[in-house]
Protein backbone atom coordinates (compact mmCIF):
# COMPACT_ATOMS: atom_id res chain seq x y z
CA UNK A 1 0.00 0.00 0.00
CA UNK A 2 0.88 3.37 -0.51
CA UNK A 3 2.65 5.27 1.95
CA UNK A 4 4.56 8.61 1.73
CA UNK A 5 7.57 9.83 3.50
CA UNK A 6 6.56 11.64 6.48
CA UNK A 7 9.33 13.60 7.08
CA UNK A 8 9.04 15.02 3.86
CA UNK A 9 5.47 16.22 4.36
CA UNK A 10 4.95 20.13 4.98
CA UNK A 11 2.51 22.28 5.62
CA UNK A 12 -0.27 22.21 5.15
CA UNK A 13 0.01 18.32 4.92
CA UNK A 14 -3.22 17.75 3.39
CA UNK A 15 -1.66 19.87 -0.31
CA UNK A 16 1.58 18.16 0.82
CA UNK A 17 0.19 14.48 1.03
CA UNK A 18 -1.54 15.27 -2.65
CA UNK A 19 1.21 16.47 -4.22
CA UNK A 20 3.67 13.53 -2.97
CA UNK A 21 0.93 11.50 -4.57
CA UNK A 22 1.28 13.49 -7.93
CA UNK A 23 4.91 12.74 -7.71
CA UNK A 24 4.76 8.83 -7.34
CA UNK A 25 2.06 8.61 -10.34
CA UNK A 26 4.58 10.90 -12.62
CA UNK A 27 7.79 9.03 -11.98
CA UNK A 28 6.04 5.36 -11.80
CA UNK A 29 5.64 4.41 -8.71
CA UNK A 30 1.82 4.48 -8.82
CA UNK A 31 -0.09 3.55 -12.08
CA UNK A 32 -3.95 3.42 -13.16
CA UNK A 33 -5.66 1.21 -11.30
CA UNK A 34 -3.23 1.46 -7.82
CA UNK A 35 -5.59 1.22 -5.09
CA UNK A 36 -5.05 3.91 -2.26
CA UNK A 37 -4.82 2.96 1.65
CA UNK A 38 -8.11 3.07 3.62
CA UNK A 39 -8.38 6.92 5.07
CA UNK A 40 -8.58 5.97 8.83
CA UNK A 41 -5.15 3.53 7.91
CA UNK A 42 -3.12 6.27 6.41
CA UNK A 43 -4.01 8.98 9.32
CA UNK A 44 -2.62 6.29 11.62
CA UNK A 45 0.59 5.06 9.42
CA UNK A 46 1.09 9.30 9.10
CA UNK A 47 -0.04 10.60 12.53
CA UNK A 48 -1.99 13.27 10.89
CA UNK A 49 -5.77 13.64 11.72
CA UNK A 50 -8.17 11.89 9.13
CA UNK A 51 -10.05 15.28 8.10
CA UNK A 52 -6.34 15.69 7.06
CA UNK A 53 -6.47 12.75 4.50
CA UNK A 54 -9.97 13.49 3.89
CA UNK A 55 -8.99 16.64 2.76
CA UNK A 56 -5.84 15.01 0.57
CA UNK A 57 -7.58 12.81 -1.72
CA UNK A 58 -10.68 15.22 -2.05
CA UNK A 59 -7.27 17.52 -3.27
CA UNK A 60 -6.31 14.30 -5.37
CA UNK A 61 -9.50 13.86 -7.16
CA UNK A 62 -9.94 17.32 -8.05
CA UNK A 63 -6.94 17.09 -9.29
CA UNK A 64 -7.70 14.38 -11.28
CA UNK A 65 -5.01 11.67 -10.17
CA UNK A 66 -7.62 9.36 -7.88
CA UNK A 67 -11.03 8.18 -8.76
CA UNK A 68 -13.32 7.05 -5.48
CA UNK A 69 -15.53 4.12 -6.05
CA UNK A 70 -18.34 3.50 -3.57
CA UNK A 71 -17.55 0.38 -1.09
CA UNK A 72 -14.41 -0.31 -2.74
CA UNK A 73 -12.04 2.39 -1.97
CA UNK A 74 -10.07 4.87 -3.99
CA UNK A 75 -8.08 4.23 -6.70
CA UNK A 76 -5.23 5.42 -9.23
CA UNK A 77 -7.14 7.15 -12.36
CA UNK A 78 -5.68 7.42 -15.86
CA UNK A 79 -2.43 8.93 -15.40
CA UNK A 80 -1.34 10.29 -19.08
CA UNK A 81 -3.24 13.53 -18.38
CA UNK A 82 -1.70 14.71 -15.46
CA UNK A 83 0.40 17.34 -17.35
CA UNK A 84 -1.42 17.60 -20.21
CA UNK A 85 -1.31 21.28 -21.60
CA UNK A 86 -5.71 21.55 -21.77
CA UNK A 87 -5.56 20.40 -18.38
CA UNK A 88 -2.83 22.58 -16.10
CA UNK A 89 -5.76 24.89 -15.17
CA UNK A 90 -8.25 23.74 -11.59
CA UNK A 91 -11.71 22.73 -12.79
CA UNK A 92 -13.89 25.79 -13.87
CA UNK A 93 -16.88 24.27 -14.58
CA UNK A 94 -19.87 26.42 -14.01
CA UNK A 95 -17.46 29.47 -12.81
CA UNK A 96 -17.29 32.36 -15.63
CA UNK A 97 -13.43 33.16 -15.05
CA UNK A 98 -10.51 35.21 -16.37
CA UNK A 99 -7.32 33.01 -17.75
CA UNK A 100 -4.40 33.94 -15.96
CA UNK A 101 -3.28 29.98 -16.25
CA UNK A 102 -2.85 29.05 -19.70
CA UNK A 103 -0.43 31.17 -22.02
CA UNK A 104 -2.17 31.28 -25.28
CA UNK A 105 0.07 34.01 -27.46
CA UNK A 106 -2.56 37.14 -27.55
CA UNK A 107 -4.24 34.71 -30.62
CA UNK A 108 -6.28 37.65 -30.59
CA UNK A 109 -3.90 39.83 -32.29
CA UNK A 110 -2.77 36.96 -34.76
CA UNK A 111 -2.63 38.16 -38.94
CA UNK A 112 -6.13 37.98 -40.85
CA UNK A 113 -6.33 34.85 -42.12
CA UNK A 114 -9.53 35.20 -44.29
CA UNK A 115 -7.64 37.54 -45.70
CA UNK A 116 -4.56 34.95 -46.76
CA UNK A 117 -6.89 32.29 -47.25
CA UNK A 118 -8.74 34.63 -50.17
CA UNK A 119 -5.31 35.26 -51.48
CA UNK A 120 -4.14 31.46 -51.77
CA UNK A 121 -7.43 30.50 -53.16
CA UNK A 122 -6.82 32.38 -56.17
CA UNK A 123 -3.28 31.20 -56.64
CA UNK A 124 -3.05 28.68 -59.50
CA UNK A 125 -0.21 26.54 -57.26
CA UNK A 126 -2.71 26.20 -54.24
CA UNK A 127 -3.49 22.63 -55.50
CA UNK A 128 0.09 21.67 -55.06
CA UNK A 129 -0.39 22.26 -51.14
CA UNK A 130 -3.42 19.38 -51.11
CA UNK A 131 -0.58 16.88 -51.95
CA UNK A 132 1.45 14.35 -49.69
CA UNK A 133 4.96 15.95 -49.57
CA UNK A 134 8.48 15.38 -47.79
CA UNK A 135 8.09 14.39 -44.50
CA UNK A 136 10.69 16.70 -43.53
CA UNK A 137 9.02 19.95 -45.49
CA UNK A 138 9.63 21.35 -49.07
CA UNK A 139 12.82 23.05 -49.77
CA UNK A 140 11.39 26.52 -50.09
CA UNK A 141 9.82 25.91 -46.81
CA UNK A 142 13.09 24.72 -45.02
CA UNK A 143 14.88 27.66 -46.49
CA UNK A 144 12.20 29.79 -44.96
CA UNK A 145 12.34 27.97 -41.52
CA UNK A 146 15.77 28.14 -41.65
CA UNK A 147 15.33 32.12 -42.62
CA UNK A 148 12.84 32.88 -39.53
CA UNK A 149 15.45 31.00 -37.33
CA UNK A 150 18.38 33.29 -38.39
CA UNK A 151 16.13 36.43 -38.40
CA UNK A 152 14.47 35.78 -35.11
CA UNK A 153 16.61 33.97 -32.91
CA UNK A 154 19.91 35.10 -33.67
CA UNK A 155 20.88 31.24 -34.70
CA UNK A 156 23.24 30.44 -37.75
CA UNK A 157 20.61 27.81 -39.44
CA UNK A 158 21.23 25.55 -42.88
CA UNK A 159 17.78 25.03 -44.70
CA UNK A 160 19.39 21.60 -45.27
CA UNK A 161 19.45 20.59 -41.43
CA UNK A 162 16.17 22.59 -40.81
CA UNK A 163 12.86 20.26 -40.69
CA UNK A 164 9.38 21.16 -40.90
CA UNK A 165 7.33 20.34 -38.02
CA UNK A 166 3.80 20.07 -36.35
CA UNK A 167 4.57 23.27 -33.60
CA UNK A 168 7.15 23.37 -31.13
CA UNK A 169 5.53 20.87 -29.17
CA UNK A 170 5.54 17.75 -31.76
CA UNK A 171 9.14 19.28 -32.23
CA UNK A 172 10.07 18.35 -28.90
CA UNK A 173 8.58 15.06 -28.94
CA UNK A 174 10.48 13.93 -32.75
CA UNK A 175 14.00 15.21 -30.69
CA UNK A 176 13.42 12.82 -27.64
CA UNK A 177 12.21 9.89 -29.88
CA UNK A 178 15.34 10.33 -32.30
CA UNK A 179 18.11 11.59 -29.80
CA UNK A 180 17.46 9.17 -27.21
CA UNK A 181 16.83 5.61 -26.28
CA UNK A 182 14.20 4.14 -23.22
CA UNK A 183 16.05 4.28 -20.02
CA UNK A 184 18.24 7.26 -20.98
CA UNK A 185 18.13 9.95 -18.01
CA UNK A 186 17.66 13.76 -19.01
CA UNK A 187 18.09 16.32 -17.10
CA UNK A 188 15.62 19.38 -16.63
CA UNK A 189 14.95 22.41 -14.75
CA UNK A 190 13.89 21.90 -11.10
CA UNK A 191 10.75 24.27 -12.82
CA UNK A 192 9.77 23.43 -16.11
CA UNK A 193 6.89 23.20 -18.85
CA UNK A 194 4.83 20.67 -17.32
CA UNK A 195 3.80 18.85 -20.41
CA UNK A 196 7.79 17.52 -19.98
CA UNK A 197 7.13 15.71 -16.96
CA UNK A 198 4.47 13.47 -18.89
CA UNK A 199 6.29 13.19 -22.05
CA UNK A 200 9.47 12.08 -20.90
CA UNK A 201 8.14 9.44 -18.93
CA UNK A 202 5.78 8.25 -21.44
CA UNK A 203 8.51 7.71 -24.29
CA UNK A 204 10.43 5.77 -21.00
CA UNK A 205 12.92 8.18 -20.37
CA UNK A 206 13.80 9.25 -16.64
CA UNK A 207 13.89 12.96 -15.24
CA UNK A 208 16.81 14.26 -13.26
CA UNK A 209 15.70 17.98 -11.90
CA UNK A 210 18.42 20.16 -11.26
CA UNK A 211 18.68 23.14 -9.34
CA UNK A 212 18.76 26.73 -10.41
CA UNK A 213 21.22 29.12 -8.98
CA UNK A 214 19.43 32.31 -7.52
CA UNK A 215 19.87 35.84 -7.18
CA UNK A 216 20.06 37.74 -4.13
CA UNK A 217 16.24 38.65 -4.25
CA UNK A 218 15.73 34.25 -4.23
CA UNK A 219 14.76 34.22 -7.58
CA UNK A 220 15.57 31.59 -9.98
CA UNK A 221 17.95 31.79 -12.43
CA UNK A 222 19.70 29.57 -14.92
CA UNK A 223 20.32 25.95 -14.20
CA UNK A 224 23.11 25.33 -12.23
CA UNK A 225 26.20 24.26 -14.28
CA UNK A 226 27.42 22.99 -10.58
CA UNK A 227 24.61 20.59 -10.02
CA UNK A 228 24.61 19.84 -13.70
CA UNK A 229 28.09 18.43 -12.96
CA UNK A 230 26.86 16.72 -9.56
CA UNK A 231 24.30 15.25 -11.43
CA UNK A 232 26.53 13.97 -14.31
CA UNK A 233 27.99 12.38 -11.37
CA UNK A 234 25.28 10.65 -10.02
CA UNK A 235 23.49 9.14 -12.75
CA UNK A 236 24.05 8.72 -16.67
CA UNK A 237 22.35 11.64 -18.15
CA UNK A 238 21.99 11.52 -21.63
CA UNK A 239 20.78 14.76 -22.35
CA UNK A 240 20.07 18.30 -21.18
CA UNK A 241 16.30 20.40 -21.95
CA UNK A 242 16.40 23.87 -21.83
CA UNK A 243 14.85 26.70 -22.04
CA UNK A 244 17.02 29.75 -22.60
CA UNK A 245 15.22 32.41 -22.58
CA UNK A 246 12.50 32.96 -20.90
CA UNK A 247 12.53 29.97 -19.09
CA UNK A 248 8.53 28.50 -18.30
CA UNK A 249 7.70 29.37 -15.65
CA UNK A 250 10.64 31.27 -14.15
CA UNK A 251 11.05 33.80 -17.21
CA UNK A 252 14.55 34.04 -16.48
CA UNK A 253 17.13 34.31 -19.96
CA UNK A 254 20.23 33.11 -19.49
CA UNK A 255 23.57 35.55 -19.42
CA UNK A 256 26.52 34.55 -21.60
CA UNK A 257 28.03 33.59 -18.82
CA UNK A 258 25.37 31.25 -17.63
CA UNK A 259 25.20 29.68 -21.28
CA UNK A 260 29.17 29.51 -21.28
CA UNK A 261 29.30 27.36 -17.61
CA UNK A 262 26.54 24.73 -19.08
CA UNK A 263 28.13 24.36 -22.71
CA UNK A 264 30.97 23.29 -20.41
CA UNK A 265 29.64 20.84 -18.40
CA UNK A 266 27.18 19.58 -21.59
CA UNK A 267 30.86 19.24 -23.45
CA UNK A 268 32.92 17.33 -20.85
CA UNK A 269 29.98 15.34 -20.68
CA UNK A 270 29.56 14.72 -24.07
CA UNK A 271 25.20 15.59 -23.77
CA UNK A 272 22.45 16.25 -25.91
CA UNK A 273 21.06 19.55 -25.79
CA UNK A 274 17.27 20.03 -26.49
CA UNK A 275 17.04 23.51 -26.95
CA UNK A 276 13.22 24.97 -26.50
CA UNK A 277 12.70 28.38 -27.83
CA UNK A 278 9.04 29.30 -28.38
CA UNK A 279 9.42 32.97 -26.81
CA UNK A 280 12.84 33.91 -28.37
CA UNK A 281 11.06 36.40 -30.77
CA UNK A 282 9.61 38.30 -28.63
CA UNK A 283 13.23 39.38 -26.90
CA UNK A 284 14.95 42.77 -28.63
CA UNK A 285 18.28 41.69 -27.36
CA UNK A 286 19.07 38.04 -28.15
CA UNK A 287 21.86 36.16 -26.71
CA UNK A 288 23.85 33.62 -28.47
CA UNK A 289 22.19 29.92 -28.81
CA UNK A 290 23.24 26.98 -27.78
CA UNK A 291 23.28 25.53 -31.23
CA UNK A 292 26.16 28.28 -31.65
CA UNK A 293 28.05 27.51 -28.21
CA UNK A 294 27.50 23.44 -29.24
CA UNK A 295 26.42 23.36 -33.35
CA UNK A 296 27.37 19.04 -33.09
CA UNK A 297 25.26 18.20 -30.19
CA UNK A 298 22.04 20.66 -30.07
CA UNK A 299 18.68 20.07 -31.37
CA UNK A 300 17.22 23.91 -31.56
CA UNK A 301 13.22 24.36 -32.04
CA UNK A 302 11.78 27.16 -33.04
CA UNK A 303 8.24 28.22 -33.50
CA UNK A 304 5.89 31.06 -34.40
CA UNK A 305 2.92 30.16 -32.96
CA UNK A 306 3.15 32.09 -29.84
CA UNK A 307 3.67 35.30 -32.33
CA UNK A 308 0.83 35.16 -34.79
CA UNK A 309 0.08 31.66 -35.33
CA UNK A 310 -1.08 28.82 -32.96
CA UNK A 311 -3.52 27.15 -34.76
CA UNK A 312 -1.92 26.72 -38.08
CA UNK A 313 0.63 24.46 -35.64
CA UNK A 314 4.32 24.90 -37.63
CA UNK A 315 7.19 24.94 -36.39
CA UNK A 316 10.92 24.25 -37.37
CA UNK A 317 13.74 21.79 -35.62
CA UNK A 318 17.25 22.50 -36.42
CA UNK A 319 19.15 18.82 -35.97
CA UNK A 320 22.86 17.72 -36.59
CA UNK A 321 23.87 17.05 -40.22
CA UNK A 322 24.56 13.06 -39.14
CA UNK A 323 20.95 12.80 -37.78
CA UNK A 324 18.58 14.45 -40.32
CA UNK A 325 17.63 11.10 -41.64
CA UNK A 326 16.58 10.19 -38.17
CA UNK A 327 14.16 13.43 -37.63
CA UNK A 328 12.95 12.86 -41.05
CA UNK A 329 11.78 9.03 -40.05
CA UNK A 330 10.68 10.41 -37.07
CA UNK A 331 8.30 13.22 -38.41
CA UNK A 332 7.03 10.76 -41.02
CA UNK A 333 6.33 8.14 -38.49
CA UNK A 334 4.61 10.52 -36.23
CA UNK A 335 2.17 12.25 -38.92
CA UNK A 336 4.04 12.06 -42.30
CA UNK A 337 4.22 15.75 -42.75
CA UNK A 338 3.32 18.74 -41.50
CA UNK A 339 0.16 20.50 -43.39
CA UNK A 340 1.89 22.21 -46.40
CA UNK A 341 -1.41 24.39 -46.48
CA UNK A 342 -0.53 25.56 -42.99
CA UNK A 343 3.21 26.09 -43.52
CA UNK A 344 2.51 28.02 -46.88
CA UNK A 345 0.38 30.16 -44.76
CA UNK A 346 2.82 30.52 -42.58
CA UNK A 347 6.10 31.05 -44.72
CA UNK A 348 3.86 33.93 -46.23
CA UNK A 349 3.56 35.65 -43.36
CA UNK A 350 7.01 35.26 -42.05
CA UNK A 351 8.13 36.76 -45.91
CA UNK A 352 5.38 39.50 -46.07
CA UNK A 353 5.94 41.05 -43.02
CA UNK A 354 3.08 39.87 -41.00
CA UNK A 355 5.24 38.41 -38.47
CA UNK A 356 7.06 41.48 -37.86
CA UNK A 357 4.45 43.57 -37.99
CA UNK A 358 2.17 41.09 -35.41
CA UNK A 359 5.48 41.15 -33.28
CA UNK A 360 5.39 44.58 -32.61
CA UNK A 361 2.10 45.06 -31.60
CA UNK A 362 2.12 41.73 -29.15
CA UNK A 363 4.62 43.53 -27.59
CA UNK A 364 3.24 46.65 -27.30
CA UNK A 365 0.62 45.15 -25.05
CA UNK A 366 3.02 42.94 -22.99
CA UNK A 367 4.55 45.80 -21.90
CA UNK A 368 1.48 47.64 -20.56
CA UNK A 369 0.20 44.49 -19.02
CA UNK A 370 4.21 43.85 -17.02
CA UNK A 371 3.34 47.74 -16.26
CA UNK A 372 -0.33 47.44 -14.22
CA UNK A 373 1.68 44.34 -12.91
CA UNK A 374 3.92 46.23 -11.06
CA UNK A 375 1.24 48.68 -9.93
CA UNK A 376 -0.74 46.18 -8.18
CA UNK A 377 2.21 44.08 -6.74
CA UNK A 378 5.75 44.61 -4.91
CA UNK A 379 7.85 44.97 -8.15
CA UNK A 380 10.52 42.21 -5.46
CA UNK A 381 7.94 39.87 -6.08
CA UNK A 382 7.88 39.58 -9.73
CA UNK A 383 10.19 38.42 -11.70
CA UNK A 384 9.60 39.00 -15.44
CA UNK A 385 9.84 41.83 -17.99
CA UNK A 386 7.92 43.55 -20.15
CA UNK A 387 8.49 41.73 -23.15
CA UNK A 388 8.00 38.06 -21.00
CA UNK A 389 4.36 36.49 -21.60
CA UNK A 390 3.98 35.89 -18.18
CA UNK A 391 5.54 36.57 -15.20
CA UNK A 392 6.89 34.52 -11.98
CA UNK A 393 5.40 35.94 -8.66
CA UNK A 394 7.33 34.99 -5.63
CA UNK A 395 4.69 34.85 -2.22
CA UNK A 396 6.06 34.83 1.08
CA UNK A 397 5.84 31.41 3.58
CA UNK A 398 2.45 31.87 4.80
CA UNK A 399 0.64 32.81 1.52
CA UNK A 400 0.88 28.98 -0.18
CA UNK A 401 0.46 29.58 -3.95
CA UNK A 402 -1.27 26.37 -3.43
CA UNK A 403 -4.21 27.72 -1.51
CA UNK A 404 -4.02 31.08 -3.47
CA UNK A 405 -4.35 29.22 -6.61
CA UNK A 406 -7.66 27.70 -4.94
CA UNK A 407 -8.83 31.12 -3.28
CA UNK A 408 -8.48 32.94 -7.09
CA UNK A 409 -10.73 30.14 -8.32
CA UNK A 410 -13.54 31.01 -6.17
CA UNK A 411 -13.10 34.84 -6.77
CA UNK A 412 -13.57 33.81 -10.78
CA UNK A 413 -9.35 33.48 -11.81
CA UNK A 414 -7.44 30.76 -12.89
CA UNK A 415 -3.57 31.08 -11.93
CA UNK A 416 -1.17 28.31 -11.66
CA UNK A 417 0.54 27.77 -8.30
CA UNK A 418 4.55 26.16 -8.75
CA UNK A 419 2.67 22.56 -8.40
CA UNK A 420 2.12 22.16 -11.58
CA UNK A 421 5.67 23.27 -12.99
CA UNK A 422 7.60 21.13 -10.08
CA UNK A 423 9.98 18.51 -11.69
CA UNK A 424 11.48 16.99 -7.94
CA UNK A 425 8.91 16.03 -4.99
CA UNK A 426 10.02 18.75 -2.79
CA UNK A 427 10.86 22.43 -3.12
CA UNK A 428 11.35 25.36 -1.30
CA UNK A 429 9.79 27.63 -4.10
CA UNK A 430 6.24 29.24 -3.26
CA UNK A 431 5.29 30.91 -6.44
CA UNK A 432 2.55 31.99 -9.23
CA UNK A 433 2.74 31.54 -12.37
CA UNK A 434 0.71 34.66 -14.30
CA UNK A 435 0.21 34.86 -18.11
CA UNK A 436 -0.62 38.21 -19.66
CA UNK A 437 -1.31 37.07 -23.05
CA UNK A 438 -4.34 35.14 -22.95
CA UNK A 439 -7.24 37.84 -21.75
CA UNK A 440 -8.02 39.97 -24.78
CA UNK A 441 -9.00 43.37 -23.14
CA UNK A 442 -6.87 45.41 -20.89
CA UNK A 443 -9.71 46.33 -18.58
CA UNK A 444 -10.34 42.82 -18.16
CA UNK A 445 -6.94 41.85 -17.51
CA UNK A 446 -6.54 44.89 -15.12
CA UNK A 447 -9.89 43.72 -13.15
CA UNK A 448 -8.25 39.50 -13.03
CA UNK A 449 -5.39 40.85 -11.21
CA UNK A 450 -7.21 42.73 -8.67
CA UNK A 451 -8.86 40.23 -7.88
CA UNK A 452 -5.75 38.06 -7.47
CA UNK A 453 -4.46 40.64 -5.36
CA UNK A 454 -7.87 40.13 -3.29
CA UNK A 455 -7.32 36.53 -3.17
CA UNK A 456 -3.17 36.75 -1.72
CA UNK A 457 -3.87 39.19 0.71
CA UNK A 458 -6.89 37.19 2.20
CA UNK A 459 -4.74 34.51 2.41
CA UNK A 460 -2.36 36.82 4.13
CA UNK A 461 -4.94 37.63 7.19
CA UNK A 462 -6.02 34.34 7.35
CA UNK A 463 -9.62 34.61 6.11
CA UNK A 464 -11.08 32.09 4.82
CA UNK A 465 -12.08 31.69 1.31
CA UNK A 466 -15.82 31.96 0.40
CA UNK A 467 -17.17 32.35 -3.63
CA UNK A 468 -18.04 35.54 -5.17
CA UNK A 469 -21.67 36.51 -5.36
CA UNK A 470 -23.63 38.66 -6.66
Amino acid sequence: MWKPDPNKLTSPKYLSIATALEHDIQTGRLVEGDRLPPQRELAYQLGVTLGTITRAYAEAERRKLVRGETGRGTYIAKTSSTHSPLSLMPNTEGIQSYDLARNLGMAHLNPDLGSMLRELSEDPLVKSLNEYGPSEGTPQHREIGAHFLFEFYGAPARPNQTLVTCGAQHGIQIALQAMFNRGDAIAVDAMIYPPILSVLPALGLQIVPIDAERDANGHMEAMSADALEDACSKHDIRGVFLIPNAQNPTTHTMTSKERQRLAAVIERHNLTVIEDDPYTPFISQKQESFLELLPESTVLIGSPSKVMSAGLRTGYIHVPNNVKTAFANAIGESTWMASPLNVEIVSRWIMGGELQATLQIKRDLLKRRYHALKAMFPAVTLQGGEEKLFTWMQLPEQQNAELVEQAALLRGVEVLSHRHFQAAPRTDTNALRISLSTIAQDAHFEEAISLLKDSIDQLGSNQTPRPMVG
